[in-house]
């Protein structure tokens, strides 16, 4: 079974062979240990660590009053598995301490690996964090969870695919609309055909007080098939859009988007890309904004030929447009993030590789409203020849900031770097971590005052912090 792409797993496989745990506790308001600088263009930056098992950052949000909100991993390697990890951080840039504070959450039944996939904050401040549990006796259930806006956890909520088989549901994002209720997005497994997984796209709507389930739907696609949802976002009124994969009748995967009703969740339709046979296309990201869907995914065009896809849909679920792009030949795109400014321009970040892979490149590509390609850009180390952006965001001029990672060497720097909305580069920041070894960024957001990054770094002692930076605007 696929997952889902966001999470980096370079810096993780270093840890694997980590036998032994070093316990230390996640402290509400703890002061963080004393770093060395970092890249230019910081202005803070809070490593919450340090022990031998590993620690990252996989999401970030902004609060309403401009607080910053972190979600990830906590313990990777332990032998208790990994916890949940959540933090809250000030949007004061002069702060003596940057953490107001931090929890993390184990699921009490089981003890095993939970993982964090996405965040939201809602109109109150108050944090949401989705994602997935390992149980002895079902399989991987969806874990939600709600902290107050203080940092108080207000309550958590398990679903299992199906009780007491080992079937698996992850939940993969999450979004919170102006009355506060919550929307998850994710796959369950509904059975298995022919020795291999059945799965529905679901999506479910919960009360914010309590997190108890308003309405269930799911989109199981064709017969036997496996379906995933994989990213979400609502409309101003509430419903819901969720992009991801499902199978089609030939048995390869289409880029899939699907929308339904807030009230009910009555899905209203369900768009499909795809592309070469018996290959697997999949969508990566989905941005609402004013009375248009836009979607992007990765759709192969041939067995050596991946390129990013990019559909505009009206809110009705006509598609307007569809447009591909490819850096050159037998080139593999897989686009990670999209965003898109108050113009109707769109930008799709992501990398790709050559095929046999012998080099990967980040790429940033820009389409205006109507679908006509502006520019692109391509970043590579010339040495390793390996990067990729994990994340963009854009402001209602059209500026742009990227992050993600180069492969320098040996190690890993964290990169981040702001565009122009004619595509040049304004700024660029490489950073190794406070310890030299290596760092990496997987989520970006824009507060009032600057870029939030939340990703991981490598320690001297051999494990991963979980870093959350802030950079100038």
């Amino acid at each position: 079974m696929r997952r889902q792409g966001h999470r980096s797993v370079s810096l993780v496989v270093v840890f694997v062979i980590v036998l032994v745990a070093i316990a230390v506790a996640v402290c509400a308001g703890a002061a963080a240990p004393a770093r060395a600088a970092f890249a230019p263009h910081g202005i803070w930056t809070n490593v919450l660590g340090p022990t031998i098992n590993t620690e990252r950052w996989v999401d970030v949000a902004k609060g309403p009053d401009g607080s910053l909100y972190a979600g990830g991993d906590f313990g990777y390697g332990a032998l208790n598995g990994e916890d949940l990890m959540v933090a809250k951080f000030s949007a004061d840039n002069g702060a003596a301490s940057h953490r107001i504070w931090s929890d993390a959450w184990d699921n009490p039944t089981e003890h095993r690996d939970d993982q964090t996939s996405a965040i939201a904050v809602d109109h109150t401040g108050a944090l949401i964090v989705v994602g997935s549990s390992d149980t002895a006796n079902n399989g991987w259930e969806w874990v939600v969870a709600k902290w107050s806006a203080g940092g108080a956890r207000l309550w958590q909520k398990t679903f299992a695919a199906s009780p007491l088989t080992d079937w698996n549901a992850y939940a993969w994002d999450v979004a919170c609309d102006a009355a506060g209720h919550i929307y998850v997005c994710g796959t369950v497994q509904t059975g298995t055909h022919d020795s291999s997984v059945v799965a529905s796209l679901v999506v479910r709507k919960l009360a914010s007080s309590d997190g108890h389930v308003l309405w269930t739907r799911a989109y199981a696609g064709n017969p036997s098939s496996f379906n995933q949802g994989s990213k979400l976002a609502l409309d101003t009124a509430g419903n819901v859009y969720c992009t991801g994969y499902g199978q089609s009748l030939r048995g390869d995967s289409d880029i899939i988007t699907c929308r339904f009703q807030t009230s009910n969740g009555h899905l209203s339709w369900v768009g499909r890309i795809g592309g070469a046979k018996h290959r697997d296309d999949e969508g990566a990201d989905v941005v609402v904004r004013d009375s248009n869907v836009w979607v992007t995914g990765g759709e192969y065009t041939s067995a050596s030929t991946r390129v990013v896809a990019l559909a505009k849909y009206t809110l009705g679920g006509h598609r307007l447009w569809l447009r591909t792009w490819l850096e050159r030949a037998n080139t593999r795109e897989y686009p990670n993030a999209l965003a898109v400014d108050a113009h109707g321009d769109a930008v799709v970040v992501g990398s790709g590789n050559d095929n046999p892979v012998t080099r990967e490149h980040a790429f940033i590509v820009r389409w205006n409203s109507v679908g006509r390609l502006r520019w692109r850009r391509i970043s590579y180390n010339s040495v390793s020849h390996e990067a990729v952006w994990r994340d963009v965001v854009c402001d209602a001029a059209g500026r742009i900031w990227v992050g993600g990672h180069e492969k320098a060497g040996s190690s890993d720097s964290l990169l981040v770097a702001r565009y122009s909305a004619t595509g040049k580069r304004v700024w660029d920041s490489s950073w190794k971590g406070p310890d030299g070894l290596g760092a990496e960024c997987d989520a970006l957001c824009l507060g009032k005052t600057g870029l939030f990054v939340g990703g991981s770094v490598i320690t001297t002692i051999g494990g991963g912090d979980a870093a959350a930076l802030k950079y100038v605007r």
